[in-house]
């Protein structure tokens, strides 16, 4: 059975030799390319962040941290704020997965989860929490309203429900597989990506957080 279902999703020379499979996917660009457009240190300094400030709920692994630097740099965060737990930037898992990032990303500590959502909620912000619960919506039925608080937790445990008591609204990818969830970088990944569009098109926020778009 299973190399029946490996040969119905194999390609075939034709399909690669045909419009049905495509066309070409461009020349990949060099380093030095890629970095035409980056601003230098200072002018970088000085641009605008995201109204996003992504919170760590007892997230503990040093990679995932290191990972979270990253993409807080990525999509240009406000800031990374790691709760319950003491970070060291020097551990080798941390340094190897934010390859830098926790350099220039603007982050803080907090002793509680708790108390860096009351503060998000007391500055203006949305509480969204990425977690399975029971009305729980799928990234595209939420339209955020920014500035936005955006709490992830474990793998393992999740966000806790002190804070799903706090939140205005979850967030949950839909996993199609055996498995029950998504390691926390690759779901904040997913959550940011579309968090990022949602900041492209205007007409995505006039709905509030929380709530589904028609």
């Amino acid at each position: 059975m299973l190399a029946l279902i490996e040969q119905s999703h194999a390609l075939a020379t034709k399909d690669l030799q045909s419009s049905r499979f495509g066309t070409g996917a461009g020349r990949r660009l060099t380093r030095s390319e890629l970095r035409l457009w980056k601003p230098d240190r200072r002018e970088f300094a000085s641009l605008p962040r995201e109204p996003i400030t992504l919170v760590l709920d007892g997230v503990r692994r040093n990679y995932n941290i290191g990972a979270m630097f990253r993409l807080a740099d990525a999509f240009l965060l406000e800031r990374l704020v790691i709760c319950g737990v003491h970070i060291d930037l020097r551990k080798r898992r941390l340094v190897q997965a934010a390859r830098g990032a926790q350099y220039w990303v603007p982050w803080a500590q907090a002793d509680t989860t708790a108390s860096a959502v009351v503060a998000a909620k007391a500055n203006g912000a949305s509480v969204m929490v990425v977690e399975q619960t029971s009305i729980s919506l799928p990234p595209d039925q939420i339209t955020p309203a920014f500035p936005v608080c955006l709490v992830l937790g474990s793998e393992d445990r999740g966000v806790s429900q002190e804070i799903l008591d706090l939140a205005d609204g979850a967030v949950a990818i839909r996993v199609l597989g055996m498995g029950n969830s998504l390691n926390v970088t690759s779901a904040a990944a997913i959550v940011l990506y579309w968090l990022s569009r949602c900041r492209l098109d205007p007409h995505q926020l006039s709905f509030g957080q929380g709530r589904p778009r028609p």
